[in-house]
């Protein structure tokens, strides 16, 4: 089974548009980019994320971690945790990413895992944004 050609055309079959990156498949759906990682170590480790939806500083640091910890205690499947990324300038950042994460069987049915998985992350973005507001409110 190739799990990331199988990805690819799943995207394409259903108008996503993808494309090709070096750490996988990028897409975007309802106007939000997606991520789909592949492992070279794991064929059936199935990661979809919904990258950089917030930016993590020193000032709110504290709060996001209790923010991301109440949305997965909250929401099966879904993560959130903060990734490290370089800008353009080479300067480092810390951002709130979503992730989706399953071990797929040898013979995923991509139809019935991707729409449910996006709509998660989407509500796990949501949900992110809604407590994190909650606790700006107290």
């Amino acid at each position: 089974m190739d799990l990331h050609k199988l990805m690819m055309d799943f995207l394409a079959e259903e108008g996503f548009r993808p494309h090709e990156a070096p750490f996988g498949i990028a897409f975007k759906s309802e106007g939000f980019n997606f991520l789909y990682l592949k492992d070279e170590d794991d064929e059936q480790y199935f990661r979809l994320m919904m990258p950089a939806i917030f930016e993590v500083t020193e000032d709110n640091e504290d709060t996001i971690m209790r923010v991301m910890n109440e949305v997965n205690n909250s929401i099966k499947v879904v993560k959130l945790y903060t990734m490290d990324t370089e800008d353009e300038d080479g300067k480092t950042e810390t951002q709130v990413w979503v992730g989706f994460e399953i071990l797929a069987d040898t013979t995923p049915e991509l139809t019935d895992i991707v729409p449910r998985a996006l709509a998660l992350l989407r509500a796990g973005r949501a949900a992110f944004f809604a407590k994190l507001e909650a606790a700006a409110d107290n």
